[in-house]
This record gives C-alpha cells, structure tokens and sequence, in this order.
C-alpha cells in the first residue's frame, strides 16, 4: 500500500504538525464566516444606519455616506480575521502542550492522521486513492507498512472528559488538512475517538462545531450525534457573530464494556 493513512495514538513530537494542522483548519473558515456574517440582515442595517448618521448629523453628502457600505464589509472582514487568528493562536497554545492537556488521565486522549505516501507525488493528493485504518487494526492483522514511504500528520482529534459531568466526554480538535478532505479521514478519527469512550465508560460525548463546517456538521448526524442546541457566538458585540452547533452522542449502556 503506497498510499495510506494510519489513525494512531499521540507520540512526543507530534505537537508542531499539530499546531499546524488546527491552525490552517482554523483560518480556512475565514471567508466562509465572512459570508455568512455578510448575508444576515444586521449587517445591512448597520450599512444604513452609518450611512443614515453621517447623512443626517453630521451633513456628509450623500456621495460621500454610500461609502460607509465597503467599508462595513471590510472592517467586518477585518474584525472576522483577528478573531479567527487569535483563535487560532490560543489553540497553537493549547496544543503544545498535548500530554498534559490531553492525556492527564485515562480517560483522555489524543490521535493523529499519519499519510504514508511515495516522497516525490505525481499527483496531488484530492486526485489520489487512500486506503484508511487505524495502527490498532495493522497490529491485530499483522500487516507491515512499508518502510521508504514519507510520513507527515493530516488530522487530529481529541477526547477531554467534561467538568460538570464525568461521565460525559468531549469530542475536540477534529482537524483535517484541506488537501486531505474527503478520503474518509475524518470518519475514521470520529470511529476511534467514539471507541475509546465506549471502552472507558462514558454515557455521552458532548462536541461543538461551527455554521463554516459544514461537511464536519453532516458527518457527526450521520455517526448518529443528535443536534442538542444552535446558538450565536458574538464576535464583535451582536454585529459580528458565529452561528454555533451542539452535538450529543449517547453511548447505549450495551455499547459499554462488561466490566465497567
């Protein structure tokens, strides 16, 4: 297999393709917050109250106020890009420290999409065919992954338990390197992150995703997430906001291990 992907457990020294992966996911969703924000009827009243207000009381021409319209846009797109990159900065700090964010316990993890694939690619990777599994599954089968193949880290999940519920966990830093979307990557890190709060007792997982991840949102309704509340994050007072999902996953008690 020349072109695989492997959904394995963190190691020392991941965290750097990490930050990267999380980063580039984040500032990915920027224009798709950025027209989201600009179709939604507060932005055009903003447009015409700030035209309305230099026309009225502070007697700027009219020719003049109509540029009060680009200038809403950019300052909206402005505002939508530091938020997203501050985000993207505190996750950065977040991740760099994965095994005692991540792994202070036993019921808590931390996984990574590893592509094996030839160093020199012909093709891009959206026109390749990858086969995807979990080192769980290679070790169980006895299969060898060839040794002269390049490495690199495309994806990443997590599990925290919840603070107000113990019994709940968290489904976190689900990222996948654009250029690797849509090879069921994603699907199998969901699998894995799932299997690890069957096999540690867990009742529920609990994840929150955004209106700019849409095939992320399509994914978990089909893994069988129930949608439990839709809310708006502001980003700049109630001008400038996110529309946010919550997702519950509830583990059937035949789904948990005899012991627990």
């Amino acid at each position: 297999m020349n072109h695989l992907v492997i959904i394995r457990y963190y190691r020392p020294g991941d965290e750097l393709f990490c930050r990267e992966i999380i980063k580039e996911g984040t500032m990915s969703t920027v224009n798709t917050a950025f027209i989201a924000g600009l179709t939604r009827e507060i932005t055009f009243q903003t447009m015409v109250l700030m035209a309305a207000l230099m026309f009225i009381f502070l007697g700027v021409p009219f020719s003049v106020c109509v540029w009060s319209v680009p200038a809403v846009i950019i300052l909206m797109y402005l505002f939508i890009w530091f938020g997203h990159t501050f985000k993207a900065i505190e996750m950065a700090q977040d991740v760099s420290n994965i095994p005692r964010v991540y792994m202070s316990s036993e019921y808590t993890g931390f996984w990574v999409a590893e592509v094996h694939e030839p160093y020199f690619m012909t093709r891009e990777p959206s026109q390749v065919k990858y086969t995807v599994t979990t080192e769980r599954e290679l070790k169980d089968n006895n299969i060898e992954v060839t040794q002269h193949l390049g490495k690199k880290i495309v994806g990443t999940i997590a599990i925290t338990r919840n603070k107000h519920s113990t019994d709940t966990a968290w489904l976190r830093r689900m990222a996948v390197s654009p250029k690797y979307q849509r090879k069921g990557i994603a699907s199998v890190l969901v699998d894995e992150a799932l299997r690890f709060c069957k096999d540690k007792g867990y009742c529920a997982v609990e994840l929150v995703t955004s209106e700019c991840h849409d095939a992320a949102r399509e994914l978990y309704l089909k893994k069988g997430f129930d949608l439990k509340q839709i809310y708006h994050k502001p980003i700049v007072g109630t001008i400038v906001t996110i529309q946010m999902y919550d997702f519950l996953f509830r583990i059937k008690p035949s789904e948990k291990p005899p012991n627990y």
